[in-house]
């Protein structure tokens, strides 16, 4: 034995003594990616070119999945595995010497050296492999040695492995703790880390390739080992030197990288790099001749660029962001092509690229929905293969399963890191695109509540949209009320006479109102009610978005009292819309201008139209408008300018009255609702048109009515003129929108829900998004009485 271990050669994959100056021997090329296991090493290819020591996947082959599946991760040799297999053998033989031998040694400048070293050494004696701490592989023997002594439950063996061989530190330490290490103690953890590693992943985990490594989930597999000196992302680097350099690696970063490990800058620079790897070898747009590029024009104006750069999967920087929260794809193209140069490309093409970006418009097909089907087309592929609990045998859903399943918003991050939050839509909204008969409001659908995860998915105003929606469809699975779909809205339904009805069964039932209230709550997990944060009356003045519950006694009895007063409140029928609104990206400019606090209130009850002739005499004897003998208290517009709008018939904004359904507008609100104007404007019920998809108003005819509600309104009303350049600036805010609608339903979802619990009792207080409605609604509803006692 002593023979054979002294005549091999030892392995020179690591040569260096510190990780950063390793040198490999050129990694092995399997011969197909189905076989990179197994295969022997085939020919090189022709052109193949290497990096850092890396062969460059290119040049191996143009699919960038399968060069990397055909580049093998260097092992270790052979000999080296089987010598110390053979010490590790003599470990308990080792240990006992060492037990006996100790106190009889003098003190040695070798105090500090871990205990598993001491007796490694003993026992490589034992093996006939002496002076082995000269031995120029000393390090991988140590690291090696100890992962064959890992043998729990065997007498004489370790249990666990020897963490102290790295460093002093825990390895379930944050990697900022190396810090504190001293200069020799880094020294050793340097030096052995990478050999450890490149162990755990080859040998443990079983990654044989790089595409291996690109693939695994390296963050969940070192946290089930309990390493964490070294962030996940950055492991590869450091077992194997090199393997992420270059312009094309043989590992990319970015596939690697966790977006909390990202500060803004680095991340701005690893989607600059990871696009102009996308250029080079992903798309193959340019080549180089004699150092110049040459583009491929027709593949380069034919590319979504938009696409191309998300579908990379790194996060997106703050600075290579628009307005709207979506990814500036020209930004981040102008910079690719700083880098790469221009080339052969036609100068209108440069200036189709380097042009203002365009407003976004939500409805855009292929900048929003195409990309998002296909992702929510691959996440529910990915559960079907991974979660088979979740469906039946027939393709169905185990709906009882699946409503405790979690993970879906975080499988939409694993396939394109923060797509739902860029696109301002819910995981339920995409899935409900591309599997309808699993998502949806049917008894057996998954509803919104029940896909996304339970920390804080209660909390702010989007919380408590969701738990509405929920409270509504709880009491619809309990018997009481109906479900009615108008066309894509979902709404539930409940009158005083089925309320009554059931009432009246449920007393049959002689179930006590503590266990009817417990049981739905439990039954679908409302945790705010289940935690007493907010109370069943509360969640009924919720659902009737005004405050029943303040002056209610804290009895069992009074729920029953305050739904009636909410049914009662709202002329026998409450309705409730079931629904998770979207969140569209909102400027901040946007936010700001439209929640600016207007300190002057009206100077009456509410916004009244004022006649030229009221103004001027106002003006002119210096009173106040409601001291003028001819203050009008009705809604005319004669007098204002509304009038010269409505009487020209080419004007737009008429075409656009005419298309409106003047019930809601004219009839005195059921609900106390707020913003109840802005609702009207964007409800699928706003018009008189009856064929399906086209019954609400475009976003072109909503800002034709703001419009009108700016223009010709705003100077001819009683609001106090100081509050006229912020009401202006949110008008304009919003009017600078192609996506009106989209962005009128987010804002409402934000500000529309400030009558609750607690703060319902409070005095309304202005704001900018406030007189807007007003005006909108005095405008719409003046012009409609002038249109039809014209007629």
């Amino acid at each position: 034995m002593r023979k054979d271990l002294e005549t091999t050669t030892p392995s020179r994959l690591f040569a260096g003594q510190s990780w950063p100056e390793v040198e490999f021997i050129p990694p092995l090329i399997a011969a197909a990616p189905a076989t990179a296991q197994t295969s022997p090493p085939s020919e090189a290819p022709a052109n193949l070119r290497f990096q850092h020591g890396w062969p460059v996947p290119s040049t191996i082959c143009p699919h960038p999945d399968e060069a990397r599946a055909c580049i093998l991760l260097p092992e270790f040799g052979a000999t080296l595995l089987e010598k110390a297999r053979v010490i590790s053998s003599r470990f308990p033989f080792a240990e006992a010497e060492y037990r006996n031998s100790r106190g009889k040694a003098p003190v040695t400048e070798e105090a500090e050296i871990p205990h598993f070293e001491k007796v490694f050494r003993l026992a490589a004696a034992i093996a006939s492999v002496p002076n082995v701490s000269e031995l120029r592989d000393y390090d991988e023997l140590l690291i090696l040695t100890a992962w064959h002594c890992v043998r729990p439950g065997v007498e004489g063996f370790l249990g666990s492995y020897p963490k102290s061989l790295l460093c002093p530190l825990s390895h379930a330490a944050p990697p900022i703790a190396l810090d504190s290490l001293s200069s020799a103690k880094r020294f050793i953890f340097d030096r052995r880390a990478p050999i450890y590693l490149r162990y755990l992943l080859c040998e443990k985990f079983g990654l044989r390739s790089c595409a291996d490594l690109e693939n695994a989930d390296l963050r969940h597999l070192l946290r089930s080992t309990g390493f964490r000196l070294i962030r996940s992302s950055a492991v590869p680097e450091v077992a194997f030197a090199g393997i992420t350099r270059g312009e094309d690696p043989a590992v990319r970063p970015w596939k690697l990288t966790l977006r909390q490990e990202l500060s803004d800058d680095r991340a701005a620079e690893l989607l600059i790099n990871a696009a102009l790897w996308q250029i080079k070898h992903g798309l193959r747009l340019v080549t180089f001749e004699r150092g110049q590029p040459r583009w491929n024009i027709g593949a380069f104006e034919r590319t979504d660029w938009e696409d191309a750069f998300l579908s990379l999967g790194v996060r997106v920087a703050p600075a290579l962001t628009r307005e709207s929260g979506l990814l500036d794809w020209r930004a981040v193209l102008g910079r690719c092509l700083d880098e790469i140069g221009t080339g052969n490309l036609p100068p209108e093409l440069l200036g189709k690229i380097s042009a203002l970006p365009q407003r976004v418009c939500h409805d855009s097909q292929q900048a929003i929905w195409d990309v998002l089907d296909r992702v929510a087309g691959t996440v529910l592929q990915q559960v079907r293969g991974s979660e088979p609990q979740l469906f039946t045998d027939d393709g169905g859903l185990n709906y009882e399963t699946a409503r405790s399943f979690r993970r879906w918003a975080r499988l939409f991050d694993e396939v394109s890191p923060q797509i739902l939050s860029r696109f301002g839509v819910s995981a339920f909204t995409a899935l409900h695109r591309v599997a309808p008969q699993y998502f949806g409001w049917g008894r057996a659908h998954l509803k919104p509540w029940e896909l996304e995860q339970e920390y804080g998915k209660w909390k702010g105003s989007r919380g408590r949209a969701l738990l509405r929606s929920a409270y509504a469809f709880a009491l619809y699975e309990t018997g009481l009320g109906s479900i009615e779909h108008q066309e894509e809205q979902v709404v539930w339904q409940c009158s005083l006479n089925q309320f009554s009805a059931w009432s009246a069964r449920k007393a049959e039932q002689e179930i006590s109102a503590y266990e009817f209230l417990y049981g739905l709550a439990s039954r679908h997990g409302l945790t705010p009610l289940l935690s007493r944060e907010i109370t069943h009356t509360a969640a009924v003045s919720l659902l009737a978005g005004m405050n029943l519950h303040a002056n209610l006694p804290r009895i069992e009895g009074c729920w029953d009292v305050c739904l009636r007063a909410a049914l009662e409140r709202h002329g026998g029928k409450l309705e409730v819309r079931l629904v998770l609104p979207d969140l569209v990206p909102l400027p901040l400019r946007l936010r700001k201008a439209v929640l600016t606090p207007l300190s002057y209130s009206y100077l009456h009850k509410e916004i009244r139209l004022v006649r030229d002739f009221d103004l001027r005499m106002a003006r002119e004897s210096h009173r106040k408008l409601e001291e003028i003998p001819g203050w009008w208290e009705d809604e005319r517009i004669a007098g204002t300018p509304l009038v010269a709008r409505l009487n020209d018939k080419t004007d737009p904004a008429r075409a656009v009255l005419a298309r409106l359904d003047p019930e809601p507008w004219l009839e005195p609100p059921t609900q106390r609702i707020r913003f109840r104007a802005l609702h009207l404007l964007i409800s699928k019920r706003a018009t008189d048109r009856t064929s399906p998809g086209d019954s609400g108003l475009s976003a072109d005819e909503i800002r034709v009515l703001l419009r009108l509600a700016l223009d010709p309104t705003l100077e001819h009303t009683n609001i106090a003129h100081v509050s006229f350049p912020a009401i202006r600036r949110g008008f304009e805010r919003i009017l600078a929108r192609d996506d009106t609608r989209e962005m009128l339903d987010s804002l409402l979802l934000h500000i529309g829900t400030a009558y609750e619990t607690e703060i319902w009792g409070q005095v309304r207080k202005f704001i900018v998004l406030d007189v807007i409605n007003d005006l909108l609604a005095l405008t719409v509803r003046g012009s409609l009485l002038h249109l039809m006692s014209s007629e």
